[in-house]
């Protein structure tokens, strides 16, 4: 009976976290298929991601920027997602390397709510991030984007 409880109750979590997304790293580097956002009957979910500058000596340097890169790349997903998409963008390529591109970022009313979910690491350097917010904070806020299937 223990153990059949047992497997129960890790069924029921397998459940639950199954609809959160799910990882883009496989390997150490970027997974061949994931999903940018989410969202479902609690949250959206959003995923980022920042590439390390070769420039930097230190692996802790490479690492924070890429992680605070990321950070930034969600909230725009996130913003992408809630209000829409008007871009527009200067980058030089350089030998095939996009060189001067920056990012600036500040988030202000709902998306302060935001909570980082998790952090991932790739073999470069570079990083993944899966932020998240409540869909009941969204809707207080009069946003109600549309729910999406998990991949």
């Amino acid at each position: 009976m223990k153990k059949l409880t047992l497997l129960l109750a890790g069924l029921l979590c397998l459940g639950a976290c199954s609809a959160h997304m799910k990882s883009a790293v496989k390997d150490g580097a970027i997974a061949p298929q994931f999903n940018d956002t989410l969202t479902d009957d609690e949250y959206l979910w959003v995923r980022g991601f920042g590439a390390a500058n070769p420039a930097h000596q230190s692996d802790s340097q490479r690492r924070i920027l890429s992680r605070e890169a990321a950070i930034a790349h969600a909230y725009q997903r996130a913003t992408e997602v809630l209000y829409g998409a008007n871009l527009e963008s200067n980058v030089q390529i350089v030998d095939a390397v996009s060189e001067g591109s920056t990012i600036h970022t500040s988030s202000s009313g709902i998306l302060n709510d935001m909570e980082l979910v998790s952090t991932e690491y790739l073999d470069d350097g570079g990083c993944t991030v899966i932020m998240r917010i409540s869909r009941q904070k969204l809707q207080a806020a009069g946003l109600n984007p549309q729910t999406q299937e998990n991949k």
